[in-house]
């Protein structure tokens, strides 16, 4: 059920507010973990930072017997065979062609399930661990998440709190995304369907809180749930993911204005142009510390004749600039 993470390359937009935890047009294609690993300089930057700076996106389904069928598209597997989103190079964090990773867009994805009932639906879906290992995590101090999106399919998805189902089961907490283009917030406090989490109460057993789903949190989930024989399809885009209020909805059928702030690294002088109003530049090693920073106001020039060689993040934001790109320094 695992997947590539998803961590921050070269993306070009307008800034502006956005969720914190992903977005793809402000903080490219990052998932903001609440616990950091190390990197290791000695190996490869897909390899020394997926596991520092991104969740881990998978694909999922539900229990397919009884003649269920569920698919994804694109897809591909697991060399045990379970669904595998296809989104970034894992030596360099490039997204794959024809994946599921669309740049400027959005994480996109085709679900279809049928051959369910209302005992035992079908079940497709895709979400993200907070940690590779899928270590809980706590996340209570939060009042809630916030999503993009865009569904085409006629039935509503589900957004579900993911926890260690072995010990807590299966009926956990969901919020209802409708289908169309919406930005939305979903408060934990709530009991309303409309705005916050509730169970579907089938398993009579499991009466575990929202408060467990909030303590040991292992992934948030969105799912395909379908309660009948005939098949139900739609694709998904997921443009924006936060913390309760923080999703602007800005980009999910159009792109955000890009900005022209170009950087090019010749030797070790750094080039930026493109630049029209006040800006921040930071370079970021890959344990993500913030090894150089400058304010810079137009085009200019940096020297990095003190930084070691290895690969490096470039970060300039402003007012009308938000630029992430990787750098080799030799």
């Amino acid at each position: 059920m695992k997947n590539l993470a998803i961590f921050g390359l070269v993306a070009a937009s307008a800034s502006f507010a956005a969720g914190s935890l992903w977005n793809m047009n402000v903080d490219a294609y990052q998932v903001q973990t609440p616990e950091v690993i190390a990197c290791d300089k000695s190996a490869d930057y897909g390899k020394a930072c997926y596991e520092s700076t991104g969740g881990w996106w998978f694909a999922y389904a539900g229990d397919t017997d009884g003649g269920q069928v569920v698919s994804f598209d694109p897809i591909t597997t697991n060399d045990d065979g379970t669904y595998k989103l296809i989104t970034t190079d894992e030596s360099d964090g490039s997204i794959l062609p024809d994946g599921n990773l669309i740049e400027g867009t959005g994480l996109r994805v085709t679900m279809s399930t049928s051959g369910g009932t209302s005992s035992a639906p079908a079940i497709a879906g895709i979400g993200f661990n907070w940690t590779k290992a899928e270590t809980p995590v706590d996340i209570s101090t939060q009042t809630g998440y916030c999503i993009s999106y865009n569904w085409t399919g006629t039935d509503p998805l589900q957004m579900e709190l993911g926890w260690n189902e072995t010990t807590y089961g299966y009926d956990t907490w969901y919020a209802t995304l409708p289908s169309g283009s919406n930005t939305l917030s979903f408060l934990f406090s709530s009991t309303s369907p409309a705005n916050g989490f509730k169970k579907d109460g089938w398993d009579k057993d499991n009466a575990n809180p929202i408060a467990t789903a909030l303590s040991s949190a292992v992934s948030l989930k969105v799912r395909l749930k379908n309660s009948a024989a005939a098949a139900s399809s739609g694709t998904l885009t997921i443009s924006d993911l936060g913390w309760a209020g923080e999703c602007t909805g800005a980009a999910i059928s159009s792109i955000s204005k890009s900005s022209f702030a170009k950087a090019t690294l010749l030797g070790r002088t750094l080039s930026i142009s493109g630049i029209s109003s006040a800006a921040s530049v930071e370079v970021i090693n890959l344990q993500g510390q913030v090894v150089l920073k400058n304010s810079i106001n137009g085009a200019t020039s940096l020297g990095l004749k003190n930084l070691q060689q290895g690969v490096y993040m470039l970060r300039i934001t402003g007012k009308t600039v938000s630029l992430n790109q990787k750098i080799v320094i030799q």
